[in-house]
């Protein structure tokens, strides 16, 4: 799948606002009120704190104040030569300098704070830091040093025992994995933040949570969900006043909105997102907007405004050394130029395009080459030490045996060698007898679920004829058993002997649909979708996306009857009256998505059931080596079903 841009969401919940985080936009501006009142009554250590506190509350919403109170109180602490003063001060500017994408200067100044933080001995704020230079990799796009500050940061928090801390490291290292492309790795980590934030009553950093999540799904071509879950992180962050990523949030639910070729809502959102990042002078962010703004400009035919916004949008990730966005830019720039039908133009952007592309590879090949170096050198000194140790150890051996041959008797050794095999030999057998006992049980769980599958099907089978045909046959025999048989009777006979050929059609449906092995399973499920659309009480709506044509006939049955399986049980269940069934299939594997907008429930008790639906549902994944994932909560509206399949060509 193709990767994602950094604008969705890729800023961290960083660890200098963690007393922040809750506050409502009127309580933010209070505290900064209170701040300003006393500031010029201060002197000394008591208005350089002030300065730094002042330096935090601003980052949220004016980054060029931030850093102006931020560079003031560290002139203060150096000359009143307080160095705990100092590093707070140079922390707070080098996350002031983040937000603005100032990068080169953020890292600077962080390094700086990080050595004195070490020689001081304070871990906590230690972590703080770490976490903060992990952020700014991660803006740039290395995401190996990004990984390696963050795991460094989440052992000390795990060490202390810093609830908050350790969710806002999980939701960095999640985001990394986003970039990486693992995607449903992803989901674990921000689910494992968003329960702390839960528990602790964090608002800040479940906001940030439904954030991230609204941008893995996106990569996952979930755009409802994408948009939902976006669109929620903008309430909250709107109510707590934080400037910061309100943007990447407004930016996330335009780029959905496009997917879905709603260009209109999707260049609202752009254009507001454009307006904050502008105001917060946040460049990075900035060029990732104008350049999806240039991409709607150029489909609305405006290619005066397109080319405007991706040079922009070019100029500021040059500034910044944003070597993703340049790239970004460089293509549209180069399809502008093609849609002009400027074909010079559009080779020599698409040009500059792949040097840039080959540079980043060149630069990620060198460190590769480093690291495989690096390993064989290690690898080498590890080697010849286990060798010289072999050799101590066989030379140590040997003079054991010769000791032995001299002291012990030939009919001892030989006792002992015996008894050893036969104590090997006996635990051979039980762990060979314990897991041939598994794997039976495992089969007749397995057969058990079939049976109980098939048994019910002949039930119902059974039930269908009888209520259903036998009936109608009962009423035809009647109708023309009589000796002079009237014309009405034969109407009635013949519109009786219709109605059970669509009986017995949706009998021979329910078997077997032969849509299913004529035109596939897109058209199945269309047809499956049909007749339950025709019932009125719930509405089913299908979408595929590239499904192979020659998918194995026992990967269409099992998908086809999962997904019968599943969608019976929402209508049962979950009062749901919208339901959507998604089929994409990627170039190595083939993904199921099911989404209905019924209540939530406890995904683990239905993960431990015993019963025989969920049983059929795991046999059939089981055939097919397939990969199951739910996301439901009790009181929560919505569920999701994802299945994930590797593709068979």
């Amino acid at each position: 799948m193709r990767k994602i841009q950094a604008c969705l969401f890729v800023y961290a919940i960083v660890s200098c606002l963690a007393s922040s985080i809750g506050f409502t936009a009127s309580a933010q501006n209070r505290v900064i009120d209170s701040l300003l009142h006393v500031l010029p009554s201060q002197s000394g250590k008591e208005r350089a704190k002030t300065l730094i506190e002042l330096c935090v509350e601003f980052h949220f919403t004016n980054a060029d104040s931030a850093k102006l109170f931020g560079l003031e109180a560290l002139k203060m602490a150096e000359d009143l030569q307080s160095i705990e003063l100092e590093v707070d001060a140079l922390h707070n500017l080098g996350v002031a300098n983040e937000a603005q994408g100032n990068y080169a200067e953020a890292l600077k100044l962080e390094m700086k704070a990080l050595d004195i933080r070490k020689q001081i001995g304070d871990e906590l704020k230690t972590a703080n830091t770490l976490n903060n230079i992990g952020i700014i990799y991660d803006e740039q796009g290395d995401y190996q040093q990004a990984l390696e500050y963050y795991y460094n940061a989440r052992r000390i928090y795990e060490k202390v025992k810093d609830k908050s801390k350790i969710a806002m490291v999980l939701t960095n290292i999640g985001i990394v994995l986003k970039a990486q492309g693992e995607y449903r790795k992803v989901v674990g980590y921000y689910q494992q933040a968003m329960n702390i934030y839960q528990d602790l009553g964090k608002k800040f950093g479940e906001a940030a949570c439904h954030a991230n999540l609204g941008a893995v799904y996106y990569n996952l071509t979930m755009y409802d969900s994408a948009i939902y879950y976006s669109l929620m992180a903008e309430k909250e962050f709107t109510e707590q006043n934080n400037q910061q990523f309100l943007p990447s949030t407004l930016t996330n639910v335009g780029i959905a909105y496009a997917k879905l070729n709603q260009m209109e809502k999707a260049k609202s959102y752009l254009l507001r997102a454009k307006q904050l990042d502008e105001s917060f002078d946040n460049k990075k962010d900035l060029a990732i907007v104008l350049t999806h703004l240039a991409g709607i400009y150029k489909y609305e035919g405006d290619f005066a405004k397109a080319k405007a916004a991706a040079t922009t949008a070019l100029n500021i990730a040059t500034t910044i050394n944003a070597q993703q966005e340049i790239l970004e830019a460089r293509l549209a720039l180069s399809g502008i130029y093609e849609s002009k039908k400027d074909f010079a133009s559009a080779y020599k952007e698409y040009r500059e395009y792949v040097a840039v592309k080959d540079d980043l590879f060149q630069q990620e090949k060198s460190r590769q080459i480093t690291e495989i170096q690096a390993k064989y050198e290690s690898e080498k000194k590890e080697n010849e030490i286990k060798f010289l140790k072999q050799d101590n150890d066989l030379k140590d051996a040997r003079l054991n045996q010769n000791r032995l041959l001299i002291i012990s008797l030939g009919g001892v050794l030989l006792g002992g060698l015996a008894l050893g095999f036969m104590y090997r030999t006996r635990i051979q057998l039980k762990q060979n007898a314990e897991l041939e006992a598994t794997r039976a049980s495992l089969r007749e769980s397995q057969l058990q679920a079939v049976i109980s599958s098939q048994e019910e099907e002949r039930k119902r089978f059974a039930a269908d004829l009888h209520d259903g045909l036998g009936q109608m046959i009962s009423a035809v025999r009647l109708g023309l058993s009589k000796e002079n048989v009237e014309k009405n009777s034969v109407v009635y006979a013949l519109s009786l002997l219709n109605d059970m050929n669509a009986e017995i059609r949706d009998i021979a449906f329910n078997l077997m649909p032969q849509v299913l092995m004529k035109s596939g399973l897109d058209e199945a499920l269309k047809e499956f979708a049909t007749r339950i659309n025709r019932s009125g009480g719930v509405t089913i709506n299908v979408q595929t996306y590239d499904l192979n044509r020659d998918l194995p006939s026992e990967h269409r049955i099992a998908l086809y009857r999962i997904s019968q399986e599943w969608v019976n049980n929402v209508i049962k269940y979950s009062g749901a009256t919208s339901i959507s069934i998604q089929v994409v299939q990627h170039p190595q594997e083939l993904v199921l998505t099911i989404e209905d907008n019924g209540r939530g429930f406890n995904s683990t008790t239905l993960m431990q059931s015993e019963g025989n639906g969920w049983k059929n549902i795991n046999s059939r994944l089981h055939l097919i080596k397939g990969e199951l994932e739910i996301d439901s909560q009790e009181g929560r509206i919505g569920t999701t079903l994802v299945i994930t399949v590797s593709d068979h060509k």
